[in-house]
């Protein structure tokens, strides 16, 4: 039985070598490019099963990248990485339907059973994320994504603050907190997630004392 082969795809060359050590633990075959031309060439000389494609690169970024390369294999499943997630990019992944859409933050504990299931679904539905930024957040974490569920939980504070439910956004600033810290550690953004929490808090006793005068 052949081997599952995986194209694995980022400018970064330390990236690389972390993925394909990991993946060939786990018994696949690898076959790696640092850009899109190279990502091109390796498809067109072996077909693949998956491809990991950073989103950002030199010269043609990730998602054009993955465009082009299911364009030579419309089969191939693509899993998108970034160092730099968002809520926004998430769902541009989502909408020209790649597989998944993972941060690095944690992509050790993400990546092969993203991988396996890539490769047990015949045809993976469509992913569909919710309108609600806390329906999305819970979504997230129950995939084990912190850093975005921390995003959604952000943007989710911020739309509380501008109706001034300071104490909700404070809240809500705490739980996005305590997913960014599970994700990076104690980062510059789980830090500033936590400054944010605290003046909500400040905010909502302030106008609850001037609500009492």
């Amino acid at each position: 039985m052949m081997q599952p082969k995986v194209l694995v795809v980022d400018d970064d060359v330390f990236v690389v070598e972390g993925l394909v050590e990991h993946l060939h633990s786990a018994g696949y075959s690898v076959v790696t490019a640092h850009n899109a031309r190279e990502a091109m060439e390796r498809l067109r000389g072996e077909p693949c099963d998956v491809a990991l494609v950073d989103m950002r690169m030199p010269e043609i970024d990730g998602f054009q990248t993955a465009s082009i390369l299911r364009q030579i294999q419309p089969s191939l499943r693509v899993i998108m990485l970034t160092g730099y997630p968002s809520v926004d990019s998430e769902v541009r992944a989502t909408q020209m339907k790649f597989y998944e859409y993972l941060p690095k933050s944690n992509w050790y504990d993400l990546l092969l059973p993203t991988v396996e299931r890539a490769l047990s679904e015949e045809r993976p539905a469509p992913k569909e994320r919710p309108a609600d930024l806390e329906k999305i957040a819970n979504e997230y974490i129950a995939e084990g994504k912190h850093e975005l569920a921390a995003l959604a939980l952000e943007q989710a504070a911020r739309l509380a603050e501008f109706t001034h439910d300071w104490n909700r956004a404070a809240e809500l600033y705490e739980e996005a907190f305590k997913h960014m810290r599970r994700a990076r550690g104690l980062s510059d953004e789980a830090r500033q997630l936590r400054d944010l929490a605290e003046s909500a808090r400040e905010m909502a006793q302030e106008v609850s004392d001037n609500s009492q005068h």
